[in-house]
């Protein structure tokens, strides 16, 4: 048995998506430091993940076109 943390999964529509990435963005901008660096590598990756959400919508709108 292995000890990896709770998950959650979400649905969220491209508007959710866009504000969450904006969020994040804004975030990482005024980042004020803080005592654990592994926190502002997070929001990067999460950032990136967010971004490549935003990608693959445009993408598949552009393919029903």
């Amino acid at each position: 048995m292995t000890d990896q943390p709770p998950t959650l999964q979400f649905d969220l529509d491209i508007a959710a998506i866009r504000l969450l990435h904006r969020s994040v963005e804004f975030y990482l901008q005024k980042w004020p430091g803080g005592p654990d660096p592994v926190e502002q590598q997070d929001l990067q990756r999460l950032r990136t993940l967010l971004y490549a959400a935003l990608l693959e919508f445009s993408l598949d709108q552009e393919g029903e076109r």
